[in-house]
């Protein structure tokens, strides 16, 4: 399954590395972003596309930016005609980030102590 990550910052680009390693399933196309304006072209080697250029509206986006911006995030996906759309919230990407450390072996799971 396709999916595009929203969002171009530290969040984003964790969940996509995540996702990468833990989701074989799951090919990340990019991120997405309202403007590209103090945002780079291209993160992990990947291209970052301006909500408004992105044809496929039937693409799965997860949304990876800060808690405060979700609705705002939904609103936009919504009016732009993009409506399969999950977010990643303190504890999706705590839960992620644990597992894709696991996963490296960089770092040992509060969980597990």
């Amino acid at each position: 399954m396709k999916l595009i990550i929203f969002g171009a910052k530290s969040i984003a680009l964790g969940a996509c590395l995540a996702v990468q390693k833990l989701y074989k399933d799951f090919e990340v196309v990019g991120f997405m972003v309202s403007t590209k304006v103090g945002n780079p072209d291209i993160l992990a080697g990947l291209p970052v596309y301006e909500l408004e250029s992105f044809p496929d509206k039937r693409i799965c986006v997860l949304i990876a930016v800060p808690e405060d911006r979700h609705k705002e995030v939904i609103e936009l996906l919504e009016d732009n005609k993009f409506h399969n759309h999950i977010s990643i919230d303190s504890y999706r990407e705590s839960m992620l980030m644990e597992k894709y450390y696991a996963r490296l072996g960089m770092f040992r799971s509060i969980n597990s102590l």
